[in-house]
């Protein structure tokens, strides 16, 4: 059965990367990318039901146009994927979450800001809010993705079960074997036992299938006169690794309970350098 990646736009640069991501993604494993735009009426305080009915009729018409001009985008890139469009009326979050119960989605792919990047859309609020309640996660995409690969993919490592949880979320959607790296964060240069290191990456092996398993660690410092936070040793292990996509547990409550502040995710989102994979735990 042919799967489908549902991809959030508001015609921004920012989200066509992400269409872009997973064009490639539906291209490799020959699957539907969906478009979705959403509207809401922009008028307030009509005079008329009829003026109201007949500025959402221009703003629909609109945005059902661009959208299709989209669509063509996306087949003259990649014309040998398949496309499809959705244009509804609402706000983005709740109608996203509400297709997500109706439809099965491989992935939900949306554009985030890299790291560096100025947001001026407001797709990137959105994605952020959806990290914190899709139920099949969220794929964010960076400003500044440019080649897509699936090779090597970094796992954001504290040992926890959650963990096998996200694992096989992506897993058992990607239906290729891949190269993990386990991104693991210390502090006061404290490293696990090189035992606990080798059962972990043992466990992982059993239960899922990789080409191989890397484990590589940095130590967290935030002083004066030398500052290393969490989201800068996360970048150091992404391009040490040469990591393609990064994958990340999302906690309402905390994540990484031991060692990162409640506000991590957010603070790894908005300085995102790959394509990054977020489940909700």
């Amino acid at each position: 059965m042919n799967k489908t990646i549902l991809v959030l736009t508001d015609f921004s640069e920012n989200s066509w990367t992400a269409i872009t991501y997973a064009a490639n993604l539906a291209k490799k494993f020959n699957w539907t990318v969906q478009l979705l735009h959403t509207y809401t009426i922009t008028i307030k305080d009509s005079v008329s039901a009829k003026m109201e009915l007949s500025a959402l009729s221009a703003q629909r018409d609109e945005a059902e146009r661009m959208v299709k001009d989209w669509q063509t985008r996306v087949h003259n890139e990649y014309q040998a994927i398949s496309c499809e469009t959705l244009c509804l009326s609402g706000d983005l979050e709740s109608t996203a979450l509400n297709l997500l119960q109706e439809k099965e989605y491989s992935f939900i792919v949306m554009g985030a800001k890299g790291k560096g990047m100025i947001q001026k859309a407001l797709l990137g609020s959105n994605t952020f809010a959806l990290i914190k309640k899709s139920p099949i996660g969220v794929l964010a995409v960076p400003i500044t993705f440019q080649k897509f690969k699936l090779e090597n993919v970094g796992l954001l490592s504290n040992f926890k079960a959650s963990e096998y949880e996200l694992l096989n979320s992506f897993t058992a959607r990607i239906p290729i074997k891949f190269n993990l790296s386990l991104l693991h964060v210390t502090q006061k240069y404290i490293s696990p036992k090189q035992e606990d290191i080798e059962n972990w990456k043992e466990e992982l092996a059993n239960k899922f299938s990789f080409n191989k398993i890397d484990y590589v660690e940095k130590n967290a410092v935030n002083r004066l006169d030398y500052n290393m936070p969490i989201p800068r040793c996360i970048d150091y292990m992404v391009e040490i690794e040469s990591i393609d996509l990064l994958l990340a547990s999302y906690h309402p409550k905390s994540f990484f309970r031991s060692i990162f502040s409640r506000n991590l995710t957010k603070a790894i989102y908005r300085n995102l350098t790959v394509p990054t994979f977020f489940l909700r735990s």
